[in-house]
C-alpha cells in the first residue's frame, strides 16, 4: 500500500500521460503482428505503383540506368508517406477509443476476437491489397481481385460491384 502512496507521490504530467494512455500503448503492442503486416503491404504497394508509373511512361525497369532513376517522381512517394501518416493517425483514433473510451471492446469475427483498432488495421490492409491489385490491373490488365469477387455470395459481390445510376 504504501509503495501506491509514494507512486502517486512522486507523480508527474509525464507519468500521468503515460499512466493514461497505458492502455492504448498495451493495445498497439498487441497489434504489432497487424501492424508489421501493414507495413509489409504499403511498401509492396508503392513498388507496385511505381511499376505502374513506369510502365505508362514506358520505361523499361534497369535499376543501373539513370532513365530509370529520372522517371521515379517523389510526388508518388509523397503521397505514400501521407497514406501511411494517415492510417497511423486512423489506427491511434481507433485504439484510443477501443483503450480508453470502450475499455478494450473485442469483437467475434471467423471465430476469433478482434479490437476495434485490429479492425481498423485489417480495414488499411485490405485497401492496401486492393490497390495492388488495381496497380498490377494497369500494367498486365488483370485483375485477380475483381476475378475472386465472382465467387463470393451476392450480398458481398453487391459491395464492390458498381452500380448503374438511372438517369
Amino acid at each position: 500500500m504504501r509503495s501506491i502512496l509514494l507512486f502517486f507521490k512522486n507523480m508527474t504530467i509525464d507519468k500521468g500521460i503515460l499512466l493514461s494512455l497505458s492502455t492504448v500503448l498495451t493495445l498497439i503492442l498487441n497489434m504489432k503482428t497487424t501492424l508489421l503486416a501493414l507495413s509489409i503491404i504499403i511498401i509492396i504497394d508503392m513498388i507496385t505503383g511505381i511499376r505502374k508509373s513506369l510502365y505508362k511512361k514506358k520505361v523499361k525497369i534497369r535499376l543501373h540506368k539513370k532513365e530509370f532513376w529520372m522517371s521515379i517522381s517523389s510526388s508518388g512517394i509523397r503521397d505514400t508517406w501521407r497514406k501511411t501518416y494517415e492510417y497511423v493517425i486512423g489506427i491511434l483514433a481507433f485504439s484510443v477509443l477501443d483503450g480508453m473510451v470502450l475499455g478494450s471492446t473485442s469483437f467475434q469475427l471467423l471465430g476469433q476476437p478482434y479490437s476495434i483498432a485490429e479492425l481498423a488495421v485489417a480495414i488499411a490492409c485490405i485497401v492496401e491489397i486492393y490497390s495492388i491489385y488495381e496497380n498490377m490491373e494497369a500494367v498486365s490488365g488483370n485483375n485477380l481481385f475483381k476475378k475472386m469477387i465472382k465467387i463470393f455470395p451476392q450480398r458481398i459481390k453487391g459491395v464492390f460491384v458498381e452500380r448503374k445510376k438511372n438517369v
